[in-house]
């Protein structure tokens, strides 16, 4: 993926070359934690952060039930823990 600020109008993709080998171009990339796509617009990296936290939710959801389980206090304290952490990150 090449970022830059200027708009190309000629060829999308450009070649480079490390030790005479071609490095192959990607549309989207992971750094740090946070998926940028080629046209920085963070589409994949929201799918991404929520569909951990519908894994963790629907985790919780499976230990806490009416009758028994995870009490209030802990269910708040996972869901500050996690799924707050993960949305704010």
């Amino acid at each position: 993926m090449l970022m830059t600020r200027r708009k190309r109008k000629e060829q999308k993709e450009v070649l480079v070359y490390i030790n005479s080998k071609a490095i192959p171009q990607v549309q989207k990339l992971k750094y740090m934690g946070i998926i940028f796509d080629n046209k920085l617009l963070f589409r994949e990296h929201i799918n991404y952060v929520a569909d951990k936290c519908k894994k963790l939710i629907f985790q919780l959801a499976k230990a806490a039930k009416l009758n028994w389980g995870l009490s209030h206090k802990a269910q708040q304290t996972i869901c500050l823990g996690g799924i707050q952490s993960l949305l704010i990150y």
